[in-house]
């Protein structure tokens, strides 16, 4: 065996591993305790020292309570948490009517002491805490007691039976929700008990409790656990059915009657008479007759008939609102348990005012409810697809309207995809992650110009879900959604810059290390969104570029009318107005002509944009009028493509808004000073000219919005008329006389990147190179000699020796001058149309984008 085998043993000499373990089993009985000889005095000094160590503990807790309760909160209750269960929550809408009644997450009803039968607090005093008016929040002697049993059963003397905690003690268990096993929790527990009792009658502690305890299945306090079991109020309760629900309250559920075998139905009979025993014996709870009576029922079996737990099922605007004012109390107050904060709402006597829209959240809800949105999963049985819509006042940041899944709501406060859900947006996200930051910084217009080609950044090729369009300004690259556009854009933003945007607008999900890409321009986000972050991003552009924290209420206020609680609604701009005006303008593109045309209301300005995620499997519908601002997403709880003729998620937003709009006067966008057009053109994006207008496609000139000072000042270049030859189909020479003049466009790098080539408007390049077949003068064919012509005979009375006259053919020599100098200019004319055609500058040097989302 080598050196690295060996270690030291604890002789200290060097054995290898296996002698080691060889060895333990030798050693096990010296490890071996020897029998004690006094065992019960062993047995004393430790219940001695446990003993003790319990004084201790209660002494501190007290001296605790007392101390902080006047210098800290450490072990203490406040008294808002004490004035929990004295009567219940409402909730109102925005109109102020009366919503619901918090019956808290446990199914709670309130009731007081006179609502009980008077039997039900003598049960329960007596089974579980008898001394309850003696002690100070602390019983000493059951505590102790309850410590011997404990330990005398662990060595198989007796049981322990019940526990230490006094009805006090319990409440503060209920409230807090602190349930830790050690010592610590139990001294704060002690503290806050005593000083509870400091601050509460005994009467009121009891009345919390009985509508604080547990009591089997899903029944919290008296009043829900007696319409379980016996389906009856608790005021309507006997002695003996008193017995059973205090008797069962340290193990509700082993003794649920119904469907119980025999065993159980017996276990209830001895629980119960145990109950009924104590009351005896303490001697002031009931008489001997009202105990034989409650025996000889119990006996006879109790009366058990099943009642409705009916919870109530809240709309999932008020289950936002709920969770959204837990998530408050719980940050403002230091409350760590969740239950602490649930108590207190649900059970102060509070009215709380929430934003809902009930008119708009029942027309939402009805649409959720229609068959044709509602599909089975073809991946897990008895699934199926699932929607999420949030609606907002951009004016104000309310939610008006939330509904967290299709078909009917069945269950209190579970998921609400609305709030809960990220997911992955796809095109909806160009508005908010690459169009309004790049306004803001300036890098883009409703006008710039991207080539919409094949590109590549690194490994990444995005691709668009239709076609590549070729230039195109960022207007038009969003009505079709088009994808290299978006990503180009953001290249030149910077996907860090687009991420602190999106932070900004409330995004709270984004992980900045792997969202850092430019993916992101097409939604590509590792944890997704939710509907409800979406539509307050989209509420910041509709609400003139100031970005408003959306909440589900407007204030907690208490029975006296004080106000104990509002939102915290962060405000602040986040864009000029005047960006936010461009971009509202470029959103009504998809509406009028583009993705979302169904999504047009009649006399009404609206901005919208889909969304398609890869494979299909969310699609999204955002957008706003002047009134209000929605998003709604649309697909499977797990990843799964979704089957639907067109756009659901459009459909669903479309029918909602069209019908709250119904009665709402017509409105437009406002257009704020500062804002200036210019007529430009669509393959550029600079001033249109003749020759934009005569393109083979129709007019690309067309009137864009810009701000004041962003409009562009140079002519277009990207589009040329030229002459071509009809024989080559190239540019025509000095010497092609065959020929017709056409516009087309340019692009500067058309030779060095090929890429435009899979563009559809490839066909409207201007051709490469001029004719090669017209390249000289073309050659005069040779004449037939003329015959010469016959002299006439000379005539001697003339002067041989004269020159013509003048006045014959004044002009012959100067129009020969002219003639050639006709040509001469013609020749220079040709020459210097081609090099125009050479030296022609391409639309725009921006680069482009692409998405395969739409």
């Amino acid at each position: 065996m080598d050196k690295k085998s060996k270690k030291k043993n604890s002789t200290g000499r060097k054995d290898d591993i296996t002698k080691v373990y060889k060895i333990k089993p030798e050693k096990k009985p010296k490890k071996q305790k020897k029998p004690s000889k006094h065992p019960k005095l062993r047995l004393f000094f430790k219940i001695f020292f446990i003993t003790l160590f319990l004084l201790i503990i209660i002494g501190g807790g007290i001296l605790a309570g007392a101390f902080f309760g006047a210098f800290g909160d450490e072990f203490t209750i406040s008294e808002e948490l004490l004035a929990v269960n004295y009567s219940n929550s409402v909730m109102v809408d925005i109109n102020g009517n009366v919503i619901t009644s918090l019956s808290g997450e446990e199914n709670r009803e309130v009731v007081s002491l006179d609502e009980m039968s008077q039997y039900l607090p003598k049960a329960f005093v007596a089974i579980e805490d008898e001394r309850f008016y003696e002690h100070s929040g602390v019983d000493i002697k059951r505590t102790l007691s309850a410590t011997f049993k404990y330990l005398l059963s662990k060595i198989g003397i007796g049981e322990a039976s019940y526990g230490g905690s006094t009805i006090t003690q319990q409440v503060v268990k209920n409230i807090t929700g602190e349930d830790e096993r050690d010592w610590t929790r139990k001294v704060k527990e002690i503290g806050r008990a005593y000083n509870i009792e400091q601050m509460l009658s005994k009467n009121q502690i009891l009345e919390l409790y009985l509508n604080l305890v547990f009591l089997g299945d899903k029944a919290y306090g008296v009043q829900v656990a007696s319409r379980y079991y016996f389906n009856k109020n608790a005021s309507e309760l006997d002695l003996a059915e008193s017995a059973f629900l205090a008797g069962i309250n340290h193990m509700p559920n082993a003794y649920i009657p119904f469907g119980a075998d025999e065993e159980t139905m017996e276990n209830i009979k001895y629980r119960t008479k145990t109950v009924l025993n104590k009351m005896l014996e303490l001697g002031d709870k009931i008489t001997q007759e009202e105990y034989d009576a409650a025996i000889a029922k119990v006996d006879a079996g109790l009366p058990f008939e099943q009642g409705e737990i009916s919870k109530t099922v809240f709309s999932y605007h008020t289950d936002a609102a709920i969770e959204q004012i837990i998530t408050q109390l719980q940050e403002e107050n230091g409350w760590d348990n969740r239950k602490v904060a649930e108590n207190y709402l649900f059970g102060g006597g509070f009215t709380i005012y929430t934003t809902q829209n009930t008119d708009i959240q029942n027309v939402m809800e009805a649409e959720f409810m229609k068959d044709k949105y509602i599909k089975n999963s073809n991946q897990i049985e008895g699934t199926t697809s699932q929607a999420a819509m949030v609606i907002i006042d951009h004016k104000t940041g309310y939610v008006l309207g939330t509904v967290g899944g299709l078909g009917e709501k069945t269950v209190a406060r579970g998921q609400n995809r609305a709030t809960q859900s990220p997911r992955q947006t796809g095109s909806s996200m160009k508005p908010i992650a690459v169009l309004a930051p790049g306004l803001e910084k300036g890098t883009l217009t409703a006008g710039s110009v991207y080539d919409d080609v094949p590109v590549r950044y690194g490994t990444y090729d995005p691709k668009n879900y239709n076609y590549y369009r070729g230039l195109v300004t960022v207007r038009y690259a969003i009505e079709t959604s088009q994808n290299i556009p978006m990503v180009k854009a953001l290249a030149d933003i910077g996907p860090d810059y687009s991420l602190e945007f999106l932070r900004e607008c409330g995004i709270s999900t984004l992980d900045f290390e792997k969202d850092s890409n430019l993916p992101l321009a097409l939604g590509g986000v590792t944890n997704g969104i939710t509907p409800l972050e979406m539509a307050g991003a989209y509420a910041m552009v509709a609400n003139d570029g100031v970005y408003i924290e959306p909440t589900f209420y407007t204030k907690v206020v208490d029975s006296n009318g004080n106000t104990v609680l509002e939102p915290k609604q962060e405000t602040k701009r986040l864009m000029s107005e005047q960006n936010a005006y461009i971009l509202k303008s470029i959103l009504t593109q998809p509406v009028l002509t583009g993705t979302a045309t169904n999504c047009r209301i009649s006399g009404m300005d609206v901005a919208a944009k889909t969304g398609t995620t890869d494979k299909d499997y969310d699609r999204w519908l955002c957008g706003f009028t002047p009134y209000y601002t929605a998003a709604t997403w649309y697909g499977y709880d797990y990843n799964e493509v979704v089957y639907f003729s067109g756009n659901p998620s459009g459909q669903i937003w479309a029918s909602v808004m069209k019908e709250i709009h119904a009665n709402l006067e017509g409105k437009r966008f406002e257009r704020p000073t500062g804002i200036t057009t210019a007529y430009i053109c669509r393959d550029s994006g600079l001033i249109a000219t003749g020759a934009c207008e005569e393109d083979p496609r129709g007019n690309q000139g067309y009137t864009e919005v810009f701000v004041s000072g962003t409009q562009p000042t140079k002519s277009c270049s990207c589009h040329q008329k030229v002459k071509i030859c009809n024989e080559t189909g190239k540019i025509a020479t000095e010497y092609c006389t065959d020929f017709t003049e056409k516009v087309f466009i340019t692009r500067t790098d058309a030779a060095t990147n090929t890429s435009w080539r899979s563009a559809s408007d490839a066909k409207y390049m201007l051709p490469e190179g001029t004719c090669t077949v017209h390249t000289t003068p073309p050659k005069e064919e040779p004449k037939e000699p003329e015959e010469p012509e016959k002299k006439p005979d000379k005539d001697p009375e003339k002067d041989p020796d004269k020159k013509p006259d003048e006045s014959e053919d004044p002009d012959e020599d100067e129009n020969k001058n002219n003639t050639n100098s006709s040509n001469n200019n013609s020749d220079t004319n040709k020459n210097n149309n081609t090099n125009d055609v050479n030296n022609t500058d391409g639309a725009s040097t921006n680069e482009a984008y692409t998405n395969t989302q739409r």
